[in-house]
């Protein structure tokens, strides 16, 4: 059982070790393999715009929440000018957390700069000629979301005849870019490069998502890796698998699935109507998971 530690006595809270500046946290973000992101302003902000994949929790319940709070992986909170995550921050500092990152301007993640993109020389130089060659005005970055960490990215080109006033611009060594503002929490970590087939490339080490290639066992599991376990990981969740016979994939379901009494609806609705989709061989999709055992074993299970 996780005990909290109460440091207040012992030691006082310096914000400046937990601060993240934008390009921080999305990093941060972007290279966890467990992030665990929560908003900490109103239901009606977080209903206004928030970041992908983040989980409501505003600051005045916070304190009375805290022992829901994951105990592995890191968690990152954010607020606004208000001064929530300070509060948030201290909070999890008095009960013993260590693995937290906080930024106190929601606006300001969605002002990317050039240094969240690695660009290769030659790169750029492609990227130079076509905007001249196409008689464009900026590249625009586009990223194909499949759940809130994974995505396809693409390079396009905007016409000098097109607006730009709805994206976000920045540049690279004077290049500009363009993106959507949902784009922006897929930019940190972008590199575009020229690959092996002598070809602009563009992509983002965890945010890509893979090529599914290999073996019907390979397949599944890359979009467990990439498209599943993203989406689930805000809840606590994990979905394993446990093996393939005949088409039938046989799947487990731990951390915040286990025992989850939707589990019905994320099975049939979510994860077997993606398998499918991408796999069309598979014949079905089967959970073999003990949710008796869960820590909130009120899930009935199915007859099938």
């Amino acid at each position: 059982m996780f005990k909290f530690t109460d440091l207040s006595d012992d030691d006082v809270f310096k914000p400046e070790t937990c601060r993240l500046d934008a390009k921080a946290f999305w990093e941060k973000r972007r290279t966890s393999s467990k992030p665990y992101v929560f908003d900490l302003r109103s239901p009606e902000d977080h209903e206004a715009g928030h970041l992908p994949g983040a989980n409501s929790l505003p600051v005045e319940h916070f304190e009375n929440s805290i022992y829901q709070m994951p105990f592995t992986g890191d968690i990152l909170i954010y607020g606004s000018e208000n001064g929530e995550a300070l509060t948030a921050g201290e909070i999890l500092y008095d009960n013993g957390f260590d693995t937290f990152g906080f930024t106190e301007d929601f606006e300001g993640l969605y002002r990317p700069e050039g240094s969240w993109l690695s660009v290769t020389d030659d790169a750029l130089k492609i990227l130079r000629d076509r905007l001249t060659e196409e008689s464009a005005k900026a590249v625009r970055i586009e990223v194909e979301s499949s759940s809130p960490l994974k995505g396809r990215y693409a390079v396009a080109y905007v016409p000098d005849t097109e607006s730009v006033d709805d994206l976000i611009g920045f540049e690279v060594q004077e290049v500009p870019f363009v993106a959507a503002r949902e784009v922006v929490p897929f930019l940190e970590g972008t590199e575009i490069f020229i690959n092996g087939e002598d070809e602009l490339e563009i992509q983002n080490p965890n945010l890509s998502v893979k090529a599914l290639i290999g073996s019907i066992e390979e397949q599944v599991q890359t979009l467990l890796d990439d498209q599943v376990n993203p989406m689930v990981a805000g809840h606590g969740g994990v979905v394993s698998l446990r093996g393939i016979e005949d088409g039938k994939v046989y799947l487990e379901f731990g951390g915040g699935c286990q025992g989850c009494g939707m589990i019905d609806v994320t099975l049939k609705q979510g994860v077997e109507v993606m398998l499918k989709d991408h796999i069309p061989d598979l014949v079905g999709i089967f959970d073999v998971t003990d949710h008796a055992e869960g820590q909130n074993p009120y899930y009935q299970a199915s007859s099938k």
